[in-house]
């Protein structure tokens, strides 16, 4: 449905989006790992071509809350509460997910003018952060028929290796798809599968999922990573905005 579009100045936009939102992530290029993280989304906010929005982040908690931002002034960027993914109504409000390897996920409804964006390591999945986030999206009038999911880059499950404590957590959550046995008790788990399969399961059509795979362990140099650099690692941003409504000229 989807391809992603790659400025010059670091970061990447989905395209081919319906009329009425803007939504990408930041790349190394455009947030450098000692970038700090109001200034982080303020330069998503400039990705998705709106330099002077408002934009809500989170202190994240690997969880399933769910926080509506508030009013927010022009060109401030503000901790909305705690919690793992935000919803609004709000045109022009840019939300901003921070990660480092777990699963950032865009989430929306044009029509009904309804945007989430939730952040999904493992702990969050488990608790089911994709189900609240959609929840929130249906009580503000999203029709899950209609609601679009795009992944931002997360670790691959070829590399993401885990305990049987993080499967046990996952109980009832688990695509067989997304685990691999691995060495001795541990297994290699793809995060993101999990949650596409949790998207899948409550209706959304796999049609208006876009996942691109692009996985942070891997691609040094071009993307932020926990396992992989650790308390160095910076964050990625990813979000979205619902565009402002141009007013229809007056009739001549």
């Amino acid at each position: 449905m989807s391809a992603l579009v790659w400025p010059e100045t670091g970061g990447a936009l989905f395209a081919g989006l319906p009329d009425g939102v803007k939504a990408g992530f930041s790349t190394l290029a455009l947030v450098p790992d000692d970038l700090e993280a109001d200034a982080g989304a303020r330069r998503l906010a400039e990705l998705l071509g709106v330099p002077g929005a408002p934009v809500a982040r989170l202190k994240q908690i690997h969880g399933a809350a769910v926080v509506e931002p508030g009013s927010i002034r022009p060109g401030v960027v503000v901790v909305a509460g705690y919690g793992d993914a935000l919803v609004t109504t709000e045109r022009g409000l840019v939300l901003a997910i921070a990660t480092a390897d777990c699963v950032p996920i865009v989430l929306f409804d044009v029509e009904a003018g309804v945007l989430a964006a939730a952040h999904a390591g493992w702990r969050g999945t488990a608790a089911r952060i994709v189900d609240a986030a959609l929840d929130a999206l249906v009580e503000r009038g999203a029709c899950i028929d209609r609601v679009y999911a795009l992944f931002g880059p997360s670790i691959s499950g070829s590399v993401y290796e885990v305990g049987p404590e993080v499967l046990a957590a996952l109980d009832g959550t688990l695509p067989a798809a997304a685990v691999v046995p691995g060495r001795g008790d541990r297994s290699w788990l793809d995060v993101a599968a999990c949650n596409e399969a949790a998207l899948l399961a409550r209706g959304v059509r796999a049609e208006r999922i876009v996942r691109p795979r692009l996985c942070t362990f891997r691609e040094n140099g071009r993307f932020s990573s926990w396992r992989r650099d650790g308390a160095s690692a910076g964050r990625i941003y990813t979000g979205a905005v619902l565009s402002e409504r141009v007013p229809a000229a007056p009739p001549r």
